[in-house]
């Protein structure tokens, strides 16, 4: 390799970065001794920043924290304090808080730009607008337009460097002087958000600060560099917001994506951190592992802004690699989603010193010089975005061209999908297409495509022709092919399924253009029922309402009593099916008037539906013990080392923000001092939980309780004699001699890195109540395969026989996964056990299966105690 390759950066082989992974080895600088006084670390902006010629009158960060940046970490306070001192002194910068995090803070956004800009953004904005429509992009021109980068800062909150950086490259842009700068904001729209993750970087900084030492210490193991559970990489719900882009399910994701879609930006950076014994990595990333709707343009001009970030770091002498270990593959990382709408996603993984100074392999790591790596990158973009201006507007104008004429062509013509009478899943799966300008269309008549079912007015149409092609095909897709068995996350998340929609694609030969209807412009009608006028003998709420579980819980807090039907019944003149819930007339606390009052609250929202006599034309009478009365859910979720926090996380925000329930979270070194008689539902998300008394779940559930266990939960409960449970094993890899060099892959290859299975429901078991298709699509991962139980009537759910619908599985995963159990009940004393091997409520977009989790909550205790599986 020659040592002058990157003397012209721009100019540099882009197929380099496609024929192997580069490793660019330089000797990193700034590395302290590790007696070093915490003043010997704070560096002056010089360190940080080209030299130039800085307008007095705009505050330094130091100005504004008391500190040099990367002395101490800033809070996430201090960074906006700072944010807004900019916002007041500079004519080139404008911050508008675009959101609060669940915590409340301030999520914000400065548009960096010349002051001429400043003054036409709203036209600048509508040129934008017109650039990704293919009806008005022709008539742009494109030379004259500004480009957008969109930089986005530690949306890991324990990923501090990044956040850190924002200060300096902000102050950078405010106050040099230079014609380079200048040159930069005439022609450039920076739409720059310092914090990704409010709530997560306030976390961290907290407890770096609160650990910190004035005689530095390097050791790695040091409370310092060791965060307590849950750490502070998630969000408030302890969700990993790297993941939610496209599903859009947190608010920090909601004000994000608006933004996105409000510019339409060229080019988007997403600043992480990695392991401390890395280097430096920028993309492209592994180009086998490139999600296959993303083209092949997107890649090269990736690399060819690469040989900027190259050519920057080299000059600086840091060690750098790209082209391994990350991919572009989920479209709901930060620089993925991008590239699915004629954007550049970039993600740049620096090696973290997770507090201020760390041992690594390459010696002493400082928080300073994972900063100042941080604004390198920052400042080689924008200058890469600055050069290529004209060339990145005409991709992302050609982008929307092609996408629209890809649609117009291919074979599915769109996809229709059920509005499920209003219920939320559907309400919500609409509003996220909305929040990607995605058209959605009404039915103007009733449809049949292949098998199924679509009634005017009461279900939608996708079309595949509009400029969000690409992006639908990301969203509706079942992807059973792959290039690579190597994924960096999840290898399926075909939305309709997830939120649990029926719906279909729809091909040109089985379409009728005519039953496509006006375009949706507002929300889906949420279900509703007429109001009740006169008291009843008893009410009906519907079983099939995903809400049904917040209202459980409201009714019961109040102290009404509440039953479910066991079998269907028929009462006047309506079937109602098994799960249906039954509020009587008789034995509240309330009076009949109060209490039809309270049922009509639930009308705008739920099928209610009086019922005048308690005796049933079919099924059993209202009296009768096939009415089983409901106890409140008093939760217990276990959390702490060794629980899988976005796993509790899930539970934790199902139960809190949908259902309206409190929700105990004790970490399970507390819980041998715990008095268990207060709750009576245990959650165990995934996690292998050491040093869990076993006694105590023994204690728990012979008492009465009923556990609910996730994933590697249920391992944890058979390794400890709880439940009768048996596990499927792939078969043994083949042996004889392979490649050293294949070993990262060989192993890669053997995990399930989550897919979508087709499941039997048995709808007449309580842990399936509310449903009505007896398929129905659930997730797995990590490859937790469940035999069924040898009780006949303890696998509620089970996958079918060839149940891969999306994702990737190996051949052995393959042999094993047709016929495993998708849920399970075992009894242990007189309580129960309900194991689930994959997350019902995962990331929270799983609104398909959250009514598994929430039957267990409210039924599981009525489940026959002749129909669990036992030791």
């Amino acid at each position: 390799m020659h040592h002058n390759i990157f003397t012209s950066c721009p100019d540099f082989r882009m197929s380099k970065f496609f024929i192997r992974p580069l490793i660019y080895l330089f000797a990193a600088t700034f590395f302290l001794s590790s007696g070093l006084r915490a003043q010997a670390i704070a560096p002056s902006l010089g360190y940080y920043l080209p030299s130039a010629n800085f307008d007095p009158n705009i505050p330094t960060p130091a100005s504004s924290l008391g500190f040099e940046v990367g002395e101490w970490h800033a809070s996430h306070d201090q960074l906006v304090a700072y944010m807004r001192l900019l916002d007041q002194a500079s004519d080139r910068i404008s911050m508008r808080v675009y959101g609060r995090s669940h915590e409340g803070r301030p999520m914000v956004c400065l548009t960096i730009t010349h002051p001429d800009n400043h003054a036409r953004l709203d036209a600048i904005r509508a040129e934008r607008s017109r650039l990704s429509d293919p009806a008005s992009s022709g008539d742009l021109n494109i030379s004259q337009l500004p480009a957008v980068n969109y930089m986005g800062y530690s949306i890991h909150g324990n990923e501090p460097s990044g956040s850190n950086a924002s200060m300096l490259v902000a102050y950078y842009l405010a106050a040099a002087r230079t014609e380079e700068v200048d040159q930069l904001l005439r022609n450039t729209i920076i739409l720059f958000d310092p914090s990704f993750n409010p709530d997560g970087m306030q976390r961290f900084s907290s407890w770096a600060n609160s650990r910190r030492s004035m005689n530095l210490v390097s050791d790695p193991s040091t409370d310092e560099y060791n965060e307590p559970w849950p750490k502070g990489r998630y969000n408030h719900y302890f969700f990993d917001l790297n993941r939610d882009w496209l599903v859009v399910q947190q608010p920090e994701s909601e004000g994000r994506v608006a933004i996105f879609q409000e510019w339409h930006p060229n080019v988007l950076t997403d600043h992480h951190e990695m392991g401390s014994n890395n280097t430096f990595f920028f993309q492209p990333g592994v180009s086998t592992r490139v999600n296959p709707i993303t083209p092949a343009k997107n890649q090269e001009l990736t690399a060819k802004i690469a040989t900027y970030h190259a050519a920057s770091l080299s000059e600086k002498r840091i060690q750098f690699f790209t082209g391994e270990n990350f991919d572009d593959f989920y479209y709901g990382k930060g620089s993925t989603y991008p590239d699915a709408q004629g954007c550049i996603g970039i993600l740049f993984e620096q090696a973290s010193s997770r507090g201020s100074v760390q041992e690594t392999e390459h010696g002493l790591l400082t928080f300073p010089y994972t900063i100042r790596n941080q604004v390198i990158t920052s400042l080689s973009t924008l200058k890469a975005v600055r050069e290529m201006r004209v060339e990145l507007n005409e991709y992302l104008r050609d982008f929307y061209t092609s996408s629209l004429a890809d649609g117009r062509r291919s074979d599915i013509k769109g996809y229709v999908f059920s509005q499920s009478g209003g219920d939320l899943p559907a309400r919500s799966f609409f509003q996220m297409l909305q929040k990607h300008r995605i058209q959605v269309k009404n039915l103007s008549k009733d449809v049949k495509i292949g098998d199924k079912n679509f009634q005017r007015n009461a279900a939608c149409f996708v079309p595949c022709e509009q400029p969000q092609y690409r992006l639908i095909r990301g969203i509706f897709e079942r992807q059973l092919q792959f290039q690579d068995s190597i994924f960096y996350d999840i290898s399926a998340w075909t939305l309709p399924d997830a939120f649990g929609l029926d719906w279909a694609p729809v091909t040109a030969r089985e379409w009728d253009n005519s039953a496509v209807g006006d375009l949706v412009s507002g929300p889906l009608q949420s279900r509703s029922s007429a109001a009740i006028t006169q008291p009843a003998y008893a009410y009906v709420l519907g079983a099939e309402n995903y809400e049904l579980p917040k209202a459980l819980h409201q009714l019961l807090k109040k102290n009404i009593r509440v039953k479910v039907a066991m079998q269907p019944f028929e009462a006047d003149g309506k079937t109602h099916p098994e799960g249906s819930i039954v509020v009587m007339a008789e034995g509240q606390p309330l009076s009949e008037q109060a209490l039809l009052e309270l049922m009509n609250s639930y009308t705008s929202n739920f099928e209610v539906t009086p019922v005048n006599n308690g005796l049933t034309s079919k099924g059993p009478d209202l009296g009768s013990e096939n009415f089983r009365t409901l106890r409140q859910p008093k939760v217990l979720l276990l959390t702490g080392e060794g629980v899988n926090p976005s796993d509790a996380g899930e539970v934790w925000h199902l139960l809190d923000t949908r259902y309206g329930m409190s929700v105990s979270s004790v970490d399970i070194a507390r819980l041998g001092s715990l008095k268990l008689s207060k709750y009576n539902v245990m959650v165990m998300a995934d996690g292998q939980f050491n040093g869990l008394s076993v006694e105590k779940v023994r204690e728990f559930a012979q008492g009465g309780g009923t556990i609910i266990a996730m994933g590697s939960a249920l391992n944890w409960l058979k390794n400890n004699n709880l439940v009768a449970l048996e596990f499927k094993s792939t078969a043994p890899a083949p042996t004889g001699r392979r490649p050293y060099g294949a070993l990262d892959d060989d192993k890669g290859g053997l995990r399930m890195p989550g897919c979508i299975f087709e499941a039997e429901f048995d709808l007449t078991h309580p842990l399936c109540f509310g449903y009505s298709r007896k398929k129905m699509p659930i997730f797995l991962s990590e490859g937790i395969f469940v035999e069924p139980t040898k009780n006949a009537y303890a696998t509620p759910v089970l996958l079918t026989k060839n149940p891969l619908l999306a994702g990737y599985a190996n051949s052995a995963q393959k042999a094993i996964m047709g016929g495993s159990a998708g849920a399970v009940v075992c009894g242990l004393g007189a309580g129960k056990v309900i194991g689930f091997p994959g997350s019902p409520n995962f990331r929270a977009f799983w609104y398909g299966t959250n009514r598994l989790f929430a039957n267990a909550l409210f039924f599981g205790n009525l489940i026959s105690s002749d129909a669990v599986e036992r030791k």
